[in-house]
């Protein structure tokens, strides 16, 4: 019964560290895509992002640049890049592993 109880808790660490991960992909993809669409593109005075006051509309004047990026590239896709590859560091680097238990006689394991 020890070894059933070790693999459910073994399940659970793996689901909530594939949740966890999926959780912060999202959020990267729904912040990288809706960030460079209103801030990248321009958008006509009568839109609806316009008329929302989501964004104003931008001209070739107001780009400015950041570390040679445009500004919207910089916060849109390097920042959310670098938060991601520092959060990718600590997952692995900080996360404790489970034990998987001894090795089955029979497995493919065995050499």
């Amino acid at each position: 019964m020890q070894e059933r109880d070790g693999e459910v808790r073994l399940l659970r660490h793996t689901r909530r560290e594939a949740v966890i991960v999926l959780a912060v992909w999202m959020l990267a993809l729904v912040w990288a895509v809706g960030y460079c669409y209103l801030r990248g593109y321009r958008h006509d005075e009568n839109s609806v992002v316009v008329r929302w006051k989501l964004v104003e509309p931008r001209t070739a004047d107001d780009l400015k640049l950041i570390a040679g990026f445009p500004d919207w590239v910089f916060a849109g896709i390097v920042v959310p890049w670098l938060l991601c590859t520092a959060f990718t560091l600590g997952f692995c680097f900080f996360m404790t592993d489970d034990d998987l238990g001894p090795a089955r006689e029979g497995t493919l394991d065995e050499h």
